[in-house]
């Protein structure tokens, strides 16, 4: 007979869940959905529970490639780390980053402003993400909440993340995401100049073959999954243009393909940009995407009023912009 795992056998009290996938999860893989509500949950252990069908999506069996829909059921087998996270794979200035980049904190929300470069979660090339990173912090200043995300950022983009810190925060702020309550904008640099001062992209998106292990998003002509991003210009430079972005969906690179497709796509971005224009603005300084997570609007879980966050633009940013002014003269 097979040993039950440790974590296995301090969950065997706890009750099954039944979790329902939001929008800001749809389209993610089922393993990655489990790994997201079992916070420290070994990937061993969540494979054993898709090869044995402890995990089931509407009831059926599913593998852990499988991409999830908005709305539909997933029973979670109960789990229980054997011992608390210690929270020693983050690196120590990592934990002390976090302290100068939160925006936002009370007893039910954090926001923090994410470097580019970290991923949300560990993965990504890092062992680590965002969100350990803050549960680390947290552990170090002797609370007792566990951060969990509402929403998810790109790796290379920087900005205002959401954290909700009980459950109730989270389920609240969740709900709020999916009934499109939740204002985010953005700032990003495009290449050329839109031909409308201010636009709407309706274009539905589509999860491509893979290439180069990663997975490509395209627009699609009528098929895929909805997406609608509003944008406005800014400023312009004499090839390039700064762009506020809002989607008002929450799909995978949203903004990267849409504006891609519109043929304006973003500088700096290495999976979706133009490479020559990339290559060029490194000279001026831009070594990382320029998309920015500049603001957010959520209705706070608590009283409800909607409570404003802005995240500045870093050095890099900041720099780049100051060079093409200087350009324009």
């Amino acid at each position: 007979m097979e040993a039950k795992p440790v974590e296995e056998k301090a969950a065997e009290k706890l009750p099954v869940r039944h979790a329902r996938v939001n929008r800001e999860e749809a389209g993610m893989r089922l393993d990655r959905f489990l790994a997201d509500r079992n916070a420290g949950a070994p990937m061993a252990l969540i494979q054993r529970w898709l090869r044995t069908g402890q995990t089931r999506v509407n009831g059926a069996r599913a593998k852990g490639g499988y991409r999830l829909t908005e709305g539909e059921e997933i029973r979670v087998p109960p789990y229980q780390p054997a011992v608390p996270e210690t929270g020693n794979k983050v690196p120590e200035w990592a934990v002390r980053e976090v302290a100068k980049r939160i925006l936002w904190r009370d007893e039910r929300v954090l926001v923090l402003d994410k470097p580019h470069g970290v991923p949300v979660h560990g993965g990504s090339g890092l062992e680590w993400g965002s969100v350990d990173a803050v549960r680390a912090w947290m552990r170090g200043e002797g609370g007792d909440a566990t951060p969990e995300l509402c929403h998810r950022l790109d790796k290379e983009t920087s900005g205002c993340l959401l954290f909700g810190l009980d459950k109730m925060a989270v389920r609240r702020l969740t709900e709020a995401f999916r009934q499109g309550r939740v204002e985010k904008g953005y700032l990003v640099l495009v290449k050329g100049i839109p031909r409308a001062d201010a636009g709407v992209i309706d274009r539905p998106l589509v999860k491509g073959e893979a290439r180069g292990g990663e997975r490509m998003v395209i627009a699609g002509e009528t098929v895929g999954e909805s997406a609608r991003t509003r944008y406005r210009v800014l400023e312009r430079f004499r090839d390039l243009a700064l762009l506020s972005a809002h989607p008002e969906t929450g799909r995978t690179h949203q903004i990267r393909v849409h504006l891609q497709w519109l043929g304006h796509p973003v500088a700096g971005d290495e999976k979706y940009g133009d490479f020559l224009l990339n290559r060029q603005l490194r000279k001026l300084g831009l070594t990382r995407m320029f998309l920015h997570a500049r603001h957010i609007v959520f209705p706070h879980p608590e009283s409800g009023k909607d409570q404003a966050v802005e995240a500045p633009l870093d050095g890099i940013l900041t720099g780049v912009l100051a060079q093409l002014a200087l350009r324009n003269g």
